[in-house]
């Protein structure tokens, strides 16, 4: 019986002990709560004018530049390799269609730039300078050039946009923004394509030659006269637009389904890509004016576009290191076009196709 009864007096004292120390549980845990509620409310600019209020950015997680790169140049690049040691003249590539996108069929392409996930196009006849989405075709912003200027290539440089012009011998200069006009330049030939290599603008006037400019005053700092050493270094005519691909002007030739590849140093073709057959349903309103004009390409992703006028289509191809089965036969492609010479009636005549690599 006493064990019994020490036993109760000690189950007491044990209780007294809890009823005392809750209290003290709770009002700790209030004092953590509430310290917790001021320090996410309190606003810190109260409490030091000097620290500026910065809005929260929102976590945007970029995809692996190389798990987004299509590999439209990889075999270009592989020549260019093979090349340097000396495994002799680059052959003439083909394509691959990747996919198959809608162009407006009412323009007269001049000129075919990537930017920012969209088109920039110069176009002739109806002249004018557009914003194009790439998936839909559709036209998203869209400027009217003056009747007097027939509108031809265009190139994007440090946030200006050049625009040629053909016959009346002008450069338009526009704001990359705002698209306001800031400049004119003035040239002595025709304009028809246009490219810069991040550090001079390039341009063609529909004769062999490449023009380099300086980009601030339009002012000529050398030329290069492009010929093509596998075929007796004959003049490679009719250069229209271009677009700068790893260190090479990439050259459509009027009215030919074919691509120059020129060394931009000594104007020396590198190669071809044979682009026949890419589309071959031509317009039957165009008389014979629907060529191969325009290339685009993306160099952060690797992507590679072509159009040509009056085209419904723009082509997202991959180049490959075979030719077409007819230019691998050795058979010269046969020039189309009007025949009437030249694009308006220029006096220009009709080329004589490169052939076959």
């Amino acid at each position: 019986s006493e064990n019994r009864a020490t036993a109760g007096r000690v189950k007491a004292k044990i209780k007294m002990k809890k009823a005392k120390t809750t209290p003290l549980f709770l009002y700790a845990g209030a004092s953590l709560f509430f310290c917790i509620i001021c320090f996410f409310t309190v606003d810190l600019s109260e409490l030091d004018g000097s620290i500026p209020q910065q809005p929260i950015q929102p976590l945007v997680r970029k995809a692996s530049p190389a798990a987004n790169r299509s590999g439209a140049t990889v075999e270009l690049v592989k020549l260019q390799k093979a090349r340097k040691e000396g495994d002799g003249p680059d052959k003439t590539m083909g394509y691959k269609i990747i996919q198959t996108l809608p162009h407006d069929s009412n323009a007269f392409s001049q000129g075919f730039e990537f930017l920012a996930g969209k088109f920039i196009e110069s176009t002739g006849i109806k002249s004018s300078l557009r914003e194009v989405d790439i998936q839909s075709g559709s036209v998203l912003k869209i400027h009217l050039l003056a009747q007097e200027h027939f509108g031809e290539g265009v190139t994007v440089f440090k946030g200006k946009i050049y625009q040629l012009t053909w016959r009346s011998k002008v450069c338009l200069v526009y704001d990359l923004e705002t698209w306001e006009e800031l400049n004119r330049f003035s040239y002595d030939t025709q304009g028809w394509g246009i490219t810069h290599d991040h550090s001079h603008l390039i341009m063609s006037d529909g004769s062999h030659k490449l023009v380099f400019r300086d980009p601030k005053t339009f002012e000529i700092t050398r030329q290069v006269q492009v010929k093509d050493p596998a075929h007796n270094n004959q003049d490679v005519r009719l250069l229209n637009e271009l677009e700068y691909v790893h260190g090479e002007v990439l050259a459509n030739v009027w009215f030919v389904d074919k691509i120059a590849r020129i060394d931009p140093k000594t104007g020396l073709v590198l190669g071809w890509i044979d682009l026949q057959g890419l589309h071959p349903y031509r317009s039957a309103t165009a008389r014979g004016e629907d060529v191969l004009n325009g290339i685009a390409y993306d160099a952060d992703r690797d992507r590679l576009w072509v159009t040509g006028k009056l085209w419904p289509s723009v082509f997202e191809i991959e180049l490959t290191a075979s030719a077409p089965p007819q230019a691998a036969s050795g058979s010269e492609p046969t020039p189309r076009g009007p025949s009437h010479p030249g694009p308006a009636g220029s006096p220009v005549p009709l080329p004589v196709p490169p052939p076959a690599a």
